[in-house]
């Protein structure tokens, strides 16, 4: 079987981090996990719905995981929390799970890249060729009360990068896998994307002085403005983000 180009993206920053034991949730096996594996880490797969015969634990990401607390060196999630009802609880249980200065390496479909805002202006959805989300579509599957959401809690950078701070974990790196041929016909409209990104830091600044609370950190600010105009935001078609647990 091939890399994917997430794949790819994954292994390469499990490469950069000193193997130890990796946590992969929702199991995703093939590729990546033999891949982590020959890169020294110790593989523990958990999914809600553990293919037969798979050897991974049986553990709900919306729900408190069946491990200890900083038991894991590593947490990857390919492709999981846009499926995930409790998005902030899951993140709060990868961070718990986590050792002090543990890697969080997490992929998901991208909301914000020029192609997806066009078609969520015309339409709401993020593209206009996979139907509208309902109950029809979206949900995939059903085990008595636990069911499995397609993508129906789509998370966009801001709101991820969010969660992942409220949860003591620190953003460290976003990288994208293909680029977006939708996206790239749009460039030409990256230098409103860049005087948007500006009128609303300076907007942010003038709200919370009207509010008399302390300003953002302009290094906050800086890495916002950064994301808000990065190429892997307007151009990729999914993300792939590095997070750190903040040191104890």
């Amino acid at each position: 079987m091939g890399r994917s180009a997430a794949d790819g993206q994954v292994l390469d920053i499990l490469g950069d981090l000193p193997p130890g034991r990796l946590l992969d949730i929702p199991a995703g096996g093939g590729p990546v996990r033999e891949g982590a594996e020959r890169l020294g880490h110790r593989v523990v797969q958990a999914d809600l719905f553990p293919r037969p015969g798979a050897p991974a634990v049986m553990a709900d990401a919306c729900a408190r995981l069946p491990f200890r607390d900083a038991s894991f060196d590593a947490v990857l999630s390919m492709e999981g929390i846009e499926h995930f009802e409790n998005q902030t609880g899951f993140v709060r249980e990868c961070a718990r799970v986590l050792k002090p200065g543990g890697a969080l390496v997490l992929s998901t479909p991208n909301v914000l890249n020029l192609a997806s805002r066009w078609a969520a202006l015309w339409s709401g959805q993020r593209s206009m060729r996979g139907g509208f989300l309902s109950e029809h579509r979206t949900l995939w599957g059903r085990d008595g009360e636990r069911l499995y959401h397609g993508h129906a809690f789509l998370v966009d950078a801001f709101r991820l990068r969010y969660v992942l701070r409220i949860c003591d974990l620190r953003w460290v790196e976003l990288r994208t896998t293909r680029l977006s041929p939708g996206s790239l016909a749009l460039a030409p409209l990256v230098p409103l994307v860049w005087l948007a990104a500006w009128w609303t830091r300076l907007s942010g600044r003038r709200a919370l002085a009207k509010l008399g609370r302390p300003a953002t950190p302009p290094e906050t600010e800086r890495e916002l403005v950064g994301l808000a105009t990065s190429p892997a935001l307007l151009f990729g078609k999914k993300l792939v983000v590095l997070a750190r647990k903040e040191a104890a």
